[in-house]
Order: structure tokens, then sequence, then C-alpha cells
């Protein structure tokens, strides 16, 4: 069974610091054998939560209450067996748009209400940062709080992070970092699917080379095509 990952942007920023280390874990996912997308969450409009689940009648279920772009990240990252996120430090935290994603997933683990498991239950999860000093650990904490608190599975080696910013990309540790994001995530997932799979820690120079190169080959040919924009509802 081919395992399938979906990696979310939280960045307006197609190929900045967060976009380049979730890019370098999905190309790992990718050598695993995983089917790997990306969305980022400013494709499109993600209505703020509405706090449904406290209504008397609560309405708050999966695919959520709202039809726009956000229902269908929630659809995207039902059918998915791994999740992995990238985003930059807004203040100690994910980016504002990534958090509204967040709220909205409360209709997947709000499954519960109605008999059945959370719909993040078995997931497994990876999340990495981008930023500066403690923000980097205190957002990718959060993250991996409230998912695990869904229901998500955490792997080992599940955080990678960067402070150098548009030029992670060239920050050696947190490629390789975001390398075994996407390798053990992947691993883990296969176990749990009762298949083989990694789930030590990979350190291999000539890996980060190879994906490195085919990063930056990615983020020429689309600065080429696009320049040096950012994500919108009409954008690339």
């Amino acid at each position: 069974m081919t395992l399938k990952v979906l990696g979310i942007l939280g960045s307006p920023h197609p190929f900045g610091g967060s976009g380049q280390l979730l890019r370098c874990a999905l190309e790992a996912a990718q050598r695993e054998g995983a089917e790997t997308k990306l969305l980022s969450v400013y494709e499109g409009e993600i209505k703020s939560c509405q706090g449904c689940i406290q209504d008397e009648e609560p309405n708050c279920r999966f695919p959520c209450i709202f039809e726009d772009y956000g229902r269908e990240l929630l659809i995207e990252i039902n059918q998915a067996d791994v999740l992995l996120i990238g985003t930059p430090v807004y203040w100690y935290a994910p980016s504002g748009l990534l958090k509204n994603l967040i709220d909205r997933m409360t209709c997947l683990e709000n499954m519960v209400a109605y008999g059945e498991p959370s719909y993040m239950e078995g997931k497994v999860v990876g999340v990495i940062t981008v930023g500066a000093d403690a923000g980097l650990t205190l957002a990718g904490g959060y993250l991996l709080t409230v998912l695990n608190a869904m229901g998500a599975i955490i792997p080992p080696w599940a955080h990678a992070y960067s402070r150098q910013a548009k030029g992670a990309i060239f920050d050696d540790r947190a490629v390789m970092d975001a390398i075994n994001v996407g390798l053990l995530a992947v691993g883990l997932a296969a176990r749990l699917k009762a298949q083989q799979g990694r789930i030590s820690y990979l350190d291999d120079r000539n890996l980060l080379e190879e994906i490195r190169h085919k990063i930056l080959a990615q983020k020429e040919a689309f600065e080429s095509r696009y320049g040096k924009t950012t994500l919108s509802k009409s954008g690339p």
C-alpha cells in the first residue's frame, strides 16, 4: 500500500525557509516510496472557526460547516496517512492562517462526539518551523502537542527548525533534520501498517546535497516563471 503524505505550508512564500525545508521533508518521503502532495494555506480562504462544538446541539463534525478552501484542506488531511506541516514563526506561534486551519481541524477530532474515532487518530505527523530563538521550539511544540491531542502519532525526530529564514536551505543541520522528518514519519506510518520502515535518524551528507540541489533547482524554476512572489487566493 502506497502511503499518502500531505505537506501543509503555513507561509505566503512558496520557497521561503519553511517552504524549502518542508520540500526537503517531502522529497525524502517520496524517496521512501510515498505519494506526496504540497498545499499552502494561502491558496484560498480559510474561515475562522466559529466554535460550534460548544453549541447545545453541536454541529462540529467533519468536514466542517464552511464550504471554503479550508474544507478542501480538511478533506486532504483526512485522506492522508502522514501530515507534515511547515510554518514561519509569527510571535512565538504558527502563522495566523495555519492557526485557522488547526482550529478547523477540531471537526476531525470531534467525530468522537458522534461515536466514531477521531479522524486524526493513527496519522503520523511532523513539523518544521523557521524563525528566531525561542519561537522555534514554542511553535513546533505547540503544533506537535495539539496534533497529538487530536489523536495523531509523533515519530522520533519529528521537529526540524532553522533560524536562517530564506537561507534555511543552506543550514546543513536543519536540512538533514527536515529530511529525517520526512523519512521517519513515513517509516513509522509504514510500521503501523505492518510494513518495514526506518525509525532511526539518518545522517547522510550525499543525500543532503542531492535533495538540497533538487529544491534549489525547483526554487530557481519557480522564480524564473513567477518572480519572487507570495501566494494569494489568485496566485500560482
